[in-house]
Protein backbone atom coordinates (compact mmCIF):
# COMPACT_ATOMS: atom_id res chain seq x y z
CA UNK A 1 0.00 0.00 0.00
CA UNK A 2 1.25 3.38 -1.06
CA UNK A 3 1.66 5.89 2.12
CA UNK A 4 -1.00 8.68 2.26
CA UNK A 5 1.71 11.63 3.47
CA UNK A 6 1.41 14.30 1.08
CA UNK A 7 3.63 16.79 2.18
CA UNK A 8 4.36 18.64 5.76
CA UNK A 9 1.11 19.98 8.17
CA UNK A 10 2.84 21.59 10.89
CA UNK A 11 5.01 21.97 13.59
CA UNK A 12 3.86 22.30 17.06
CA UNK A 13 5.56 23.85 19.79
CA UNK A 14 4.99 24.25 23.80
CA UNK A 15 5.74 27.76 24.43
CA UNK A 16 5.68 29.60 28.05
CA UNK A 17 3.80 32.18 27.27
CA UNK A 18 1.17 31.92 23.83
CA UNK A 19 0.38 35.75 23.79
CA UNK A 20 4.08 36.48 23.19
CA UNK A 21 5.08 34.18 21.29
CA UNK A 22 2.18 34.39 18.47
CA UNK A 23 2.90 38.08 18.50
CA UNK A 24 6.63 37.28 17.81
CA UNK A 25 5.90 34.89 15.04
CA UNK A 26 3.76 37.63 13.11
CA UNK A 27 6.05 39.92 13.74
CA UNK A 28 9.40 38.17 13.21
CA UNK A 29 7.49 35.93 10.44
CA UNK A 30 4.82 37.47 8.92
CA UNK A 31 2.41 34.66 10.07
CA UNK A 32 -1.26 35.10 10.29
CA UNK A 33 -3.14 33.57 12.87
CA UNK A 34 -5.44 30.82 11.22
CA UNK A 35 -7.21 29.24 14.50
CA UNK A 36 -7.41 29.90 18.26
CA UNK A 37 -8.86 27.16 20.84
CA UNK A 38 -8.06 28.00 24.00
CA UNK A 39 -4.30 28.52 24.34
CA UNK A 40 -3.64 26.75 21.26
CA UNK A 41 -3.07 29.20 18.50
CA UNK A 42 -2.32 27.76 14.86
CA UNK A 43 -0.50 30.27 12.62
CA UNK A 44 -0.02 30.21 9.03
CA UNK A 45 2.61 31.75 6.15
CA UNK A 46 0.27 31.41 3.35
CA UNK A 47 3.61 31.94 0.73
CA UNK A 48 5.37 29.50 2.45
CA UNK A 49 2.52 26.81 3.13
CA UNK A 50 3.91 26.69 6.53
CA UNK A 51 1.66 26.28 9.75
CA UNK A 52 3.05 26.66 13.27
CA UNK A 53 1.11 25.62 16.56
CA UNK A 54 1.79 27.38 19.74
CA UNK A 55 0.15 26.08 22.69
CA UNK A 56 1.08 26.60 26.78
CA UNK A 57 3.68 24.37 28.48
CA UNK A 58 6.56 24.78 30.35
CA UNK A 59 9.39 23.74 28.14
CA UNK A 60 12.07 21.86 29.33
CA UNK A 61 15.71 22.96 28.87
CA UNK A 62 17.38 19.55 28.38
CA UNK A 63 14.37 18.77 25.68
CA UNK A 64 13.76 19.97 22.65
CA UNK A 65 10.38 22.31 22.75
CA UNK A 66 9.01 20.89 20.04
CA UNK A 67 5.81 18.91 21.16
CA UNK A 68 5.31 16.86 17.31
CA UNK A 69 5.92 16.58 13.89
CA UNK A 70 2.80 16.74 11.33
CA UNK A 71 2.07 15.04 7.98
CA UNK A 72 -1.22 15.78 5.73
CA UNK A 73 -3.15 13.31 3.91
CA UNK A 74 -5.87 13.82 1.91
CA UNK A 75 -8.96 12.74 3.92
CA UNK A 76 -10.62 10.74 7.23
CA UNK A 77 -10.73 7.43 5.05
CA UNK A 78 -7.32 7.46 3.62
CA UNK A 79 -6.23 7.67 7.48
CA UNK A 80 -8.59 5.16 8.55
CA UNK A 81 -7.10 2.88 5.85
CA UNK A 82 -3.41 3.53 6.59
CA UNK A 83 -4.30 2.72 10.60
CA UNK A 84 -5.75 -0.33 9.24
CA UNK A 85 -2.74 -1.44 7.17
CA UNK A 86 -0.32 -0.10 9.48
CA UNK A 87 -1.81 -2.64 12.34
CA UNK A 88 -1.88 -5.27 9.29
CA UNK A 89 1.62 -4.84 9.50
CA UNK A 90 1.71 -5.54 13.51
CA UNK A 91 2.75 -1.84 14.58
CA UNK A 92 0.51 -0.59 17.54
CA UNK A 93 -1.62 1.99 16.43
CA UNK A 94 -4.57 3.83 18.08
CA UNK A 95 -7.64 4.90 17.37
CA UNK A 96 -8.24 7.95 14.78
CA UNK A 97 -9.15 10.61 17.25
CA UNK A 98 -11.38 14.24 16.07
CA UNK A 99 -8.85 16.52 16.96
CA UNK A 100 -10.15 20.24 16.78
CA UNK A 101 -12.22 18.67 14.29
CA UNK A 102 -9.87 17.09 12.19
CA UNK A 103 -9.12 13.31 12.06
CA UNK A 104 -5.55 12.71 13.41
CA UNK A 105 -4.05 9.79 13.91
CA UNK A 106 -1.39 9.89 16.83
CA UNK A 107 1.70 7.50 16.56
CA UNK A 108 4.92 7.47 18.37
CA UNK A 109 8.35 6.99 16.39
CA UNK A 110 10.51 3.89 17.94
CA UNK A 111 12.22 6.85 20.48
CA UNK A 112 9.21 8.06 21.38
CA UNK A 113 9.08 11.31 19.56
CA UNK A 114 5.05 12.18 18.56
CA UNK A 115 4.07 11.98 14.60
CA UNK A 116 0.57 12.88 13.85
CA UNK A 117 -1.23 12.23 10.59
CA UNK A 118 -3.97 14.59 10.11
CA UNK A 119 -6.96 14.90 7.60
CA UNK A 120 -8.68 18.24 6.64
CA UNK A 121 -11.96 18.63 8.81
CA UNK A 122 -14.80 17.02 7.02
CA UNK A 123 -17.09 19.08 4.93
Amino acid sequence: MKSPVLGFSHLQLCVRDVRASVDWYCAALGMEVMSEHGDVVALRHREARLVIVVSSGEPDVGHSPIDHLAFAVADGPTLEAWAAHLRELGLEVPAVVDELGKPSLQLRDPDGNAVELVAPAPR
